[in-house]
């Protein structure tokens, strides 16, 4: 049975337990996460873990690897997140009208629990097929 996006809650689709960086995390220290761990982005996250912003691929290589700036110099710092209970088709139709590539869930709390990108939601649709 193939279930559609409406129903199915975002946390069937996000990576868990995401890479994460605090706003003081040099840019140096962003590339080398994302390079190890193979990703196109960082949340940056406060003490309660929290998003406080994000870091893409794309702000990285505008700031061109200065390694003199921190994460809070390039990070666009109102990330779009939504609750662990919304669709995955609330996120696809959030990142769709806002060009985004990523949304950070968060749970109650507002604390991250995981990220999910455009690429996870196409994994979802092809292993529904």
């Amino acid at each position: 049975m193939t279930l559609s996006p409406h129903a199915v809650p975002i946390t069937e689709a996000m990576s868990r337990s995401p890479v994460t960086a605090r706003a003081d995390a040099s840019v140096a220290s962003l590339v080398s996460l994302m390079t190890e761990h193979h990703i196109s982005c960082v949340p940056i996250v406060d003490d309660d873990q929290r998003p406080t912003g994000i870091v893409t691929k794309l702000d990285l290589i505008e700031c061109a690897n200065d390694g003199r700036l921190s994460a809070r110099e390039v990070m666009m710092p109102h990330a779009m997140t939504l609750r662990s209970d919304a669709s995955l088709k609330t996120a696809a139709e959030l990142m769709s009208r806002e060009g985004f590539h990523h949304v950070l869930v968060v749970d109650d709390t507002r604390a991250l629990i995981g990220i999910v990108s455009t690429f996870d939601i196409t994994r979802w649709v092809a292993n529904q097929a």
